[in-house]
């Protein structure tokens, strides 16, 4: 439910968006809409203000006296069909309007072919209570007829997601990624990005559907979203590696393309998580790598501010800048690395071993809960990961050294831990860009580059052009930081 800002909370539980209760608005108010065993419970027209807030008892009910079971439902489409495409979309969730295993989805692909994919697993949806935009993830196979149809091959993954109409797509970033590697014969950056099947883009009636007439009467407060399915090959996640050294090597090799995105193609990924690292088997041999853009921007394209309404990154491994109001300096290339920094703390103190969480009470769940966790002296690593344990203390100095310097904001080293007594004087030319030389692509190749005393594999040099890039992109960067203070 798309309402009074961020009031409009839904639970969610389905697919694409199959959720408890729905509001329909139009031009004469607004009319909820329930398919559920509670029938007609409500379907009339109220005021606003009594609506939202009818919404919000019934939600805090449903949290504390309804099983996800009998208060989960389906959204009734049948006279309200301008959410969707009815040519070039069709979907079938069969008997079970909760399950997306065995569904079954059509459309019609950039290519002019009909396509039919059935939904063998799922990835990734959104649990509980979230904000009704969150993306899908699902694993299809696709059972079309067409004649030489290659998505028979193998399986695909399908990503639903419903993002700002303004934001680029993953599918452009990864296109010009590609087109790079290829012009400049930097190769290697092939086996460290995703391959896009397809991308279809699914826009709203401006005049027709419920998102038109809220834009038309909420104007700029409004921010129009599209739905975007996305086909992409099959990947792996961390979870399946089973050796220490390989997954050195994919934090490795993401640290690697990360530069090569930033200082060779000019793109900033801009949220690095667990999820969104992935890795490749290529002759038995290990490749990390970088998963969905669909939150990243062209260098080029960030002094003009954001393309969305909201910061960007995953809670738990964002860097403490992007987590306080304070910080108005816009999202830097070091706030990446300070992901890459969390993900490898939180991988090696929450898990036992690959895939297998650490019991309770585990290591900075205040993270993940909305809170913030200090990152402590003592380092509560899993002794399956204890190898990580240099690579993790060096680089938590670094950091918490270059939020100590900094002028202004220094409470936020807090949230690193006090484990630094010799933190150098304060310099009034800081680099923010860099947390004063601390957060560098340099620094975290020094320390990433060898994992056990033993060399990791470089896949790319660094050369002068890549530095040239950089501190052109930085002088970009700091020319608008200085503006934003």
């Amino acid at each position: 439910m798309q309402c009074a800002s961020y009031a409009k909370k839904i639970p969610s539980n389905g697919f694409i968006r199959n959720i408890a209760m729905g509001i329909v608005a139009d031009d004469c108010g607004f009319r909820f809409q329930v398919k559920s065993f509670l029938p007609d419970l409500f379907n009339h027209r109220q005021s606003y203000f009594s609506h939202v807030c009818f919404l919000f008892n019934l939600y805090i009910h449903s949290l504390t006296s309804l099983t996800t079971k009998n208060f989960i439902s389906c959204l009734d489409l049948a006279d309200f069909d301008h959410l969707r495409d009815s040519k070039q979309f069709a979907y079938d969730l069969g008997d079970d309007l909760q399950g997306l295993v065995g569904a079954s989805y059509s459309f019609t692909g950039s290519d002019g072919f009909k396509r039919t994919v059935i939904i063998e697993n799922v990835l990734y949806r959104a649990e509980g209570i979230i904000i009704g935009r969150c993306s899908v993830v699902v694993g299809v196979r696709c059972v079309c007829t067409l004649p030489g149809c290659h998505w028979h091959v193998r399986n695909k993954i399908m990503k639903i997601s419903f993002p700002s109409r303004t934001r680029t797509s993953e599918e452009v970033f990864i296109r010009k990624a590609r087109a790079k590697a290829e012009t400049s014969g930097d190769h290697w950056a092939f086996n460290h990005l995703s391959n896009i099947i397809d991308s279809i883009t699914i826009t709203y009636d401006p005049e027709k559907s419920v998102q038109g007439r809220l834009k038309a009467h909420l104007k700029e407060k409004y921010e129009e979203r599209v739905m975007r399915v996305t086909i992409l090959e099959k990947l792996h996640p961390l979870s399946e590696l089973r050796n220490l050294r390989e997954f050195a090597q994919v934090f490795y090799d993401i640290l690697q393309i990360h530069q090569w995105l930033y200082e060779c193609v000019g793109i900033l990924h801009r949220d690095l998580s667990i999820g969104n690292i992935m890795f490749r088997r290529i002759d038995g041999k290990v490749y990390g790598v970088l998963n969905d853009f669909d939150l990243s921007s062209f260098v080029r394209d960030m002094d003009k501010g954001s393309s969305s309404n909201e910061r960007t990154g995953t809670r738990p491994f964002m860097s403490p800048d992007l987590l306080t109001p304070l910080w108005k300096r816009g999202h830097l290339y070091r706030h990446d690395l300070e992901s890459l920094f969390f993900i490898v703390l939180c991988l090696a103190c929450r898990y036992e071993e690959p895939g297998v969480l650490a019991a309770e009470p585990r290591a900075f769940t205040d993270r993940f809960s909305g809170t913030d966790d200090q990152v402590r002296k003592d380092l509560p690593i899993q002794p399956y990961f204890v190898d990580f344990t240099h690579w993790l203390a060096v680089i938590r100095n670094w950091l918490f050294s270059g939020y100590k310097e900094r002028p202004g904001l220094q409470s936020v080293a807090d949230d690193l831990g006090e484990f630094s007594k010799d933190a150098p004087a304060f310099d009034p030319h800081y680099d923010w860009g860099t947390l004063n030389g601390y957060v560098s692509y340099a620094k975290f190749r020094k320390i990433m580059s060898s994992f056990q005393n033993i060399p990791l594999e470089t896949r790319c040099c660094v050369t002068e052009d890549f530095g040239k890039m950089r501190k052109y992109y930085d002088r970009r960067q700091i020319k608008r930081m200085d503006s934003a203070a």
